[in-house]
């Protein structure tokens, strides 16, 4: 009785551990397009997830008037990375790039990135969040 008990406990120990493998184990890279607009300001370009813990957000900002500038962050779960902003795209100049690395040492890493569009008053005015499946506009 006390064998059998044994060999149950480590087959369900063995099968919960197979069951909650870290999602970077199996995650492979992933390029996911981004895009969003705000009048005629816009911002777009690519989420490079990795199969580790990371994502880097690379794109550029165009200010159709006043200022605009893009912020990015990246959370799993609880877990977030703040990450940083691009610098301001002025109306009349030039379309600002940036290059914005996320990083979270938690199994699964970046799985979910936050892209947000300011204007020159620091009010966001639009939202958008993208997954390695599709991005989604919050507003």
């Amino acid at each position: 009785m006390r064998k059998a008990l044994l060999t149950m406990a480590t087959a369900a120990v063995a099968t919960i551990g197979l069951a909650a493998a870290p999602a970077h184990a199996t995650a492979s890279d992933v390029n996911m397009s981004f895009g969003m607009s705000y009048g005629a300001s816009t911002t777009s370009g690519t989420i490079h997830f990795t199969d580790g813990y990371s994502a880097t957000v690379s794109g550029a900002v165009h200010a159709a008037s006043g200022a605009r500038r893009v912020c990015v962050s990246g959370e799993n779960g609880s877990a977030y990375d703040n990450g940083d902003c691009s610098n301001w795209a002025y109306a009349g100049g030039p379309n600002q790039p940036f290059t914005i690395g996320l990083r979270l040492t938690v199994p699964g890493g970046i799985q979910r990135v936050y892209i947000y569009m300011y204007d020159e008053d620091g009010t966001n005015v639009a939202q958008e969040h993208c997954t390695r499946n599709g991005c989604t506009r919050d507003w």
